[in-house]
Order: C-alpha cells, then structure tokens, then sequence
C-alpha cells in the first residue's frame, strides 16, 4: 500500500500488494503496456459539535479515475497518465521518463508523485478508505506532498536506495491553488528538495526516512497557511514495515514546521506551525478473499502563539477488504475520531464515518 515496492502479508493481501508506481499493466508489445482503474465510494459521516446537535453527510459517487500508459525503449522508460478525482475534471498526472544509467542509479525528470509518505496516492493500493494525516471530518495536516515537477535521482540495491530530488514545489499547501496532482510550478519563490533512504537489509523489514525542504519566497501570494511571507518549510517523514506470516506491521511518524519570517496573522514578529501525525497498524490476511486491518491515527498542530490552543484528533479505524476477483474488490471502514481543543480549528467533539468503497482496475 506505499509508494514503494515493498511485500505485504499474506494471499488475501495479494491484490493489494502494489504500489503507485507499479500498477498492474495490460502488455500491448515489449515497449508498450496500458492500464487503469475507476473507484466510487458509499459513505456516511457523522460529526458531534462541542456545543449544538449532531449533524450527518452522505455520498454514493466516484472517487478516482485514472488511466496510464507505460513506454519502454531501453534505457529509457516513460509513464503518462489521465486521472479525475472527485471534481470529475481530467488532469494529467504523470508525465515522466527514466534513465538507467547502470549500476543501479536511475535519474527521473518530469512531474511524478513524492517519495514521502507510507499510505498509497492510489486508493486500490490503499488497505483502507481514508489517510492517516486527515480524520474523515475534515481536520489535517500538510505534511505530506502529492505530485511535483523536477529531477530526482536515486541509486540502490537489494538492501538499500536512496534518492535526491530538485522540485518546482514540496508544499502541499499549494493543493489550495492547484490541487495535489502538481506543485506550485514556479521556481522564483523557492524550489523545493526531497531526500529518502530506504533499508531493506533485514528480511521482512523495511525501514524509510525521508526530509523535505523549501524556501517560498511568497511570491505569488497567499496560499493555505502562507500570507504572502518568506516562509521556510521543513519536514520529516520515518516509517517501518514488519511482515510476520500473514500479518504485517506498519508505523509513521511525520514531523512538519512552516517558520513565517513576518506578518503571519499581522505578527510583524513572524510565527511558526508545527504539525505533527501518527498511525500504527495491523493487516491481517484471513483467506484468499478477506483481509482486515485496523489502525490508530493521531494528529496535531501547535500554531506557537500565546493563548492560542493545539487542537489534536486521534482516530480508531478498522478496514475489512473482500477481494471478489483479481481486477475487482471492496474496502469497507468504519473509524472513530476524538477531537481536543478542536474549536480553533473546526468546533468538533467527536465525529463516525462508515463507507464501503468499491475498486476496478485492469
């Protein structure tokens, strides 16, 4: 379920042990192969106000969209892909080629999705509906970015990679101009760089630790938490997987602080945001058609500002997965939130969400 090829557990996990950038593909010739998926979502959420009466949404419509082509011509392989998210409007995601350059160093150019983050960009990767980082009633944190254009180069082996990038962008607080499926596209307020290292030496154990960094000049005005300051952006992302039979083991812990130099919420004296998140989870491969996982989320942000409360959430969710064919499946969840000090962000005490989210793909 990450972005990683790494193993998960078990014949019940079988359809899900992928990742968003090895999708399943349907191979036309030796250089060329398509693929795609389509995903809709039934979902009730309940949210619980400190003060005032419970109030309840619905849906039952399209999550994801997406349909990709791979090209190969060695050394040289390349990856484009069309997808739609809830907004229904198409958007090119990837749009990148690779280099092998031997001796297992790989250069990338082009706009392709970060390294950082143990969950999946693609919900049929996903062993679950929602993220870790957000509780279904809408409270989150930044710290993780979707896609970026740049140049990244990694090199490895078996036991480890490791990997650099220059970017237009790391912030995914740009998702409040242009969504997650690209950066900011600009480098006159500051490229971004993200920097990984993965450790696979230990069998059935993979360890990751990645950093990103930016400097926005606030050139092009405000964005999600960015007043049109300099701002210095900073994060830290570890995660590890454990895999014991049938039963894998998985925690991240993501550390982000946004330094406003000046003039954040008219301080002249600057401001600094600290956002934090974790989750620690189990899955469970039952039988060739079911799998279960269960995971604790915790989630919060310190606005460093006298007087001014650090609202948290911590979230209890558990996630069946029945596996009906190889191409299609269905992920049913129900998660629990607990809000603290949660009315400087959005006034909740307590939120319920139940969905069953059904998954094609070929």
């Amino acid at each position: 379920m990450t972005k990683r090829l790494i193993q998960l557990a078990g014949t019940a996990a079988l359809s899900l042990a992928v990742t968003a950038s090895a999708l399943a593909d349907i191979k036309i010739n030796d250089n060329f192969s398509v693929g795609g998926y389509g995903v809709g979502e039934a979902n009730v959420n309940q949210s619980k106000p400190i003060t005032g009466s419970s109030s309840t949404t619905s849906k039952l419509d399209g999550d994801a969209y997406k349909l990709w082509s791979n090209i190969t011509f060695a050394p040289v392989t390349g990856t484009i892909s069309v997808y739609a998210g809830q907004s229904g409007d198409p958007v090119i995601l990837d749009a990148y080629a690779t280099y092998d350059a031997g001796s297992g160093v790989k250069v990338t150019f082009g706009k392709f999705l970060s390294w950082m983050g143990y969950e999946a960009f693609d919900p049929i990767n996903m062993t679950q509906v929602t993220y870790g980082w957000a509780t279904p009633q809408g409270f989150g944190v930044g710290n993780i970015p979707g896609y970026h254009t740049g140049v990244k180069v990694e090199q490895g082996d078996d036991t480890y990679t490791v990997g650099l990038a220059v970017l237009d962008s790391v912030d995914p607080s740009s998702a409040a101009k242009t969504g997650a499926d690209k950066g900011d596209g600009d480098l006159r307020n500051g490229p971004g760089f993200e920097a990984y290292y993965t450790y696979k030496g230990v069998k059935n154990l993979t360890l990751f630790g990645g950093l990103t960094y930016e400097h926005n000049t606030g050139v092009n005005g405000a964005i999600s938490h960015d007043y049109g300051t300099d701002r210095d952006a900073t994060a830290i992302d570890l995660w590890a997987q454990y895999v014991v039979g049938d039963t894998t083991y998985a925690a991240e812990y993501s550390y982000r602080v946004d330094d406003y130099k000046a003039n954040f919420a008219q301080e002249s004296d600057g401001h600094k945001l600290n956002s934090s998140f974790f989750l620690a989870e189990v899955q469970q491969a039952i039988n060739k058609q079911w799998a279960i996982m269960g995971r604790i989320g915790w989630i919060a942000k310190d606005y460093k500002t006298s007087g001014v409360k650090k609202p948290s959430a911590t979230t209890f969710t558990i996630a069946p997965t029945l596996t009906l064919t190889a191409n299609l499946s269905v992920v049913f969840e129900y998660s629990y939130t607990h809000y603290k000090d949660a009315d400087y962000e959005n006034g909740l005490k307590s939120g319920n969400f139940v969905a069953a989210q059904f998954r094609f793909k070929f």
